[in-house]
């Protein structure tokens, strides 16, 4: 989720730097001018709708994840959009490679299924066990 005060040049320079890319790299993947892209890292323009759905596509992301960063959606949590980012990814495989993953998730929900549920630790109280004094210091004589 970004920020109010992480704009879309920052993102998407940070994308280009974390692939190593250059603009004209984005731009030559996404079949736009290096000009429209230097105009939106420069903030000279903002990215429409098309530009945002040609970024996606070359940096191989869901387009609500680019509408997103653009401020064209709203936020969502992070649960939510990696959520579309598995099926975004998913969509892109063969059905067989899709039943796989899926056979793969269902084994590991089951897996998880199983475990005993982790205990919360023990909240110690103020005066330890060690602390106490001994049963026979208690009686009296």
């Amino acid at each position: 989720m970004l920020g109010v005060d992480y704009n879309f040049s920052e993102w998407l320079l940070n994308q280009l730097n974390s692939r190593g890319w250059t603009q004209a790299e984005l731009a030559r993947r996404a079949g736009v001018s290096r000009t429209a892209i230097s105009d939106v890292i420069s903030d000279k323009h903002s990215a429409g709708f098309e530009l945002c759905l040609a970024i996606s596509r070359a940096l191989n992301l869901p387009p609500e994840t680019v509408f997103r960063a653009a401020g064209l959606l709203p936020p969502v949590s992070p649960a939510i959009a990696l959520s579309e980012e598995v099926m975004y990814l998913l969509q892109k495989l063969p059905v067989e490679e899709q039943e796989r993953f899926l056979a793969l998730l269902r084994f590991e929900v089951e897996r998880q299924a199983k475990k005993p549920p982790t205990k919360p630790p023990k909240k110690t109280s103020p005066t330890s066990r060690a602390e106490k004094p001994a049963r026979s210091a208690l009686k009296e004589e």
